[in-house]
């Protein structure tokens, strides 16, 4: 891969810092000061600043002193969700692998406390019922369950999880709590959450990568200066897609020998990036129906364009058509990036999903992810999963998502300053859509989660939402009458 070794004063430290653990309460590094030898005869020359240098500030936790004599806290993980980005067992050298391992061993360490991880399922719909199977049976062995986030709030809706909210040691104003656990939360009650207790937040964001190299053979400039400007829009997009459009076997038609402007499998987070919002929240944090008719038929006449004309749809999330240097952007997760893109050649960067239109205001980054939820036979135990789980989500964001975000994707995976500056961007706009969470629990809200894919056009989108209208406000009202009767 043809990309810039250049490493900043940040990531260094960040390295550094990744060798070594105290507990989230921060230690400071001992303060180095420049000196300059003074002789009788001679006036003291002027002395010279030497910058301190320092460890980044790490984020604490409120959580006090505890002995849990020896407990086990054992987390239930999905193997078709790549669990290494939960926890590990062992050192093997690898920056992230080895940041989780001693993250784990510190915290059991701090409380006395056993952590393991065993793959409960290899399915998204096995991982489902394995955890009704583990409720049922009155099995306490598992502290926290992972699973993919439609089917976590249908567990979450079934009483399947505690109400995260009751939990004493959780402070959701901490850093390590992401975004969208307030998202899918209604009103007080959340039952699964996204935390750093893995960086599945950040593994499911979605991107545009760009074949840098083939920009500059098409003679197409990388709008870097339009993204940091504000001014990156989807049309922009179309016209770039548009030149690297190019029928190269000749035949007269485009098929998957030929060259595209965009690949790409799911749209729903790009839909959602665009503003176009199906459910917005109260200032009690209630969801209610917004639709705005007007924006999403303005975005799916020009995602039409794009990808009935420039566009290759392919499984995978559009990586492997990318990778083998046949479109000029990939519109896909940064997973895709660290297990497919990275192994190419590719000359590749980063760019944010672009604006509707000049009616946005900024850009908005979504994403898909892997939540947890505590289930209901850990009626015993929950000071020591509250406790463990915070402690270790304080951690694994003070020393994982370093080691994943700075360390891998802007330093290996990245290298250069815009991509740098793009990546940074996306991750502070990161969030993920209640639609789409809710959406096997709100009748007819995935027809409009990726509504091209769907088949609803420009043309139909009126006839189609007012068929649906009733339907999706009978049933977000059906949707909370069962939150407020769940304790």
């Amino acid at each position: 891969m043809k990309k810039s070794t250049r490493l900043t004063a940040l990531f260094l430290a960040l390295l550094t810092g990744c060798s070594m653990f105290a507990s989230c309460a921060s230690d400071k590094a001992e303060e180095n000061a420049a000196s300059a030898e003074v002789t009788a005869e001679e006036p003291a020359a002027a002395e010279e600043i030497v910058p301190e240098e320092t460890e980044p500030e790490l984020a604490m936790d409120d959580l006090g002193e505890a002995d849990f004599a020896g407990a086990e806290y054992f987390i239930a993980g999905l193997s078709n969700r790549t669990t290494d980005a939960v926890t590990s067992d062992e050192l093997n050298g690898e920056v992230i692998n080895d940041a989780q391992y001693n993250s784990a061993r510190t915290v059991e360490e701090r409380f006395n406390v056993k952590i393991g991880y065993e793959d409960l399922a290899n399915a998204d719909d096995l991982m489902e019922t394995a955890i009704k199977g583990v409720v049922a049976s009155g099995d306490d062995k598992y502290s926290v369950a992972f699973g993919v986030d439609t089917r976590q709030i249908t567990l979450g809706l079934s009483g399947h999880y505690f109400n995260l909210k009751d939990i004493a040691q959780f402070n959701f104003d901490q850093p390590w709590w992401i975004a969208s656990t307030d998202t899918i939360a209604i009103g007080n009650k959340a039952y699964v959450a996204s935390s750093y207790l893995s960086y599945y937040c950040l593994y499911y964001m979605r991107t545009l990568v760009m074949n840098k190299d083939l920009a500059g053979n098409l003679g197409i400039e990388i709008p870097y200066d339009k993204v940091f400007e504000g001014e990156w829009y989807l049309d922009d997009l179309t016209e770039m897609a548009a030149i690297a459009t190019i029928d190269t076997d000749g035949d007269g038609k485009m098929t998957d020998a030929d060259q595209y402007g965009l690949s790409y499998e799911v749209l729903y987070t790009l839909q959602s990036s665009m503003g176009i919002k199906i459910i917005e929240k109260d200032e009690n944090n209630m969801p209610y129906l917004a639709f705005d008719l007007d924006r999403a038929a303005t975005y799916l006449a020009k995602i039409e364009n794009l990808c009935n004309n420039y566009g290759f749809y392919e499984t995978g999330y559009g990586a492997t058509f990318f990778s083998n240097g046949k479109s000029l952007f990939a519109y896909c997760n940064l997973r895709e990036v660290c297990n497919v893109i990275r192994d190419t050649d590719i000359n590749y960067g980063y760019l944010p999903a672009p604006k509707l239109d000049e009616n946005q205001e900024d850009y908005l980054t979504y994403a898909t992810d892997v939540y947890w939820g505590i289930p209901t036979t850990n009626t015993g135990k929950l000071d020591m999963i509250g406790t463990v789980t915070e402690a270790l989500s304080c951690q694994h964001f003070n020393y994982v998502r370093p080691a994943f975000y700075e360390t891998t994707m802007k330093t290996k995976l990245s290298g250069e300053e815009n991509d740098i500056k793009v990546l940074d961007l996306m991750a502070e706009r990161l969030r993920i859509d209640f639609a789409f969470a809710y959406q096997n629990n709100i009748s007819g809200v995935a027809t409009f989660d990726d509504m091209y894919r769907d088949g609803v056009t420009s043309d139909t989108l009126a006839s189609k939402y007012k068929s649906s209208e009733k339907v999706f406000n009978k049933t977000l009202e059906k949707l909370l009458e069962k939150v407020a009767d769940l304790p």
